[in-house]
């Protein structure tokens, strides 16, 4: 289990973005990297990279630069991220929710799909996923049964809250929600918004 770190949201996000670019780099055969380089790759400052690091009490630097898979591991190992296997969800199944159920990065990940619910039984008998699809009255049941963790949300707005409710009840420890509604759910739930419009509205305002 990895310490208790207190250190920002901001600096917690960078820092598993650089996990990402540190395993590319090391499937590239590269074993080193200097700050200035992922300053190149990333758009943060030399300055900022060496002080997330930093916070994390890491010491992996040579002449070269940081060896890029103790670095990777470490980050890994303090930020508890680990490598056990967690078991996720689809919740909505329509174009962005069949999507997802397509892609394939999740298998370079510790992240698992393992089920995908949708109201429309026609959804769920005719999409092809590479998982297990049921209607949403059987998703309390199929959760537990499962033991799904964590869950990405891209249902209508309209029935948004009620569907992240029925997971919160369900114990899952994390929902990624995809939809534009803002998410009220009891704390034992976190909740991740990921939205295109907001990212856009914040890369017009810089």
């Amino acid at each position: 289990m990895g310490v208790e770190l207190q250190i920002s949201k901001p600096t917690r996000e960078r820092l598993i973005r650089l996990v990402r670019l540190l395993d590319q780099l090391e499937k590239a055969g590269k074993t080193t990297v200097s700050s200035a380089e992922i300053q190149q790759r990333t758009g943060w400052t030399s300055f900022t990279v060496r002080r997330d690091v930093s916070s994390l009490g890491i010491h992996c630097s040579s002449p070269a630069g940081y060896k890029t898979t103790v670095l990777k591991d470490e980050i890994r190992r303090k930020l508890d991220l680990g490598i056990e296997e967690k078991l996720c969800c689809i919740v909505g199944l329509g174009k962005l929710g069949a999507a997802l159920a397509a892609y394939g990065g999740f298998a370079n990940s510790t992240f698992k799909i393992v089920a995908g619910f949708d109201t429309s039984v026609n959804r769920t008998e005719t999409l092809i996923a590479p998982f297990p699809l049921y209607t949403t009255t059987r998703m309390e049941s199929v959760i537990k049964n499962l033991g799904i963790e964590y869950a990405i949300l891209t249902v209508p707005e309209a029935s948004a809250q009620e569907m992240a409710l029925r997971l919160a009840a369900c114990g899952l420890r994390g929902i990624v929600n995809y939809t534009t509604a803002i998410l009220r759910v009891p704390e034992t739930t976190a909740v991740e918004n990921l939205s295109v419009i907001d990212a856009l509205q914040k890369l017009s305002t810089r």
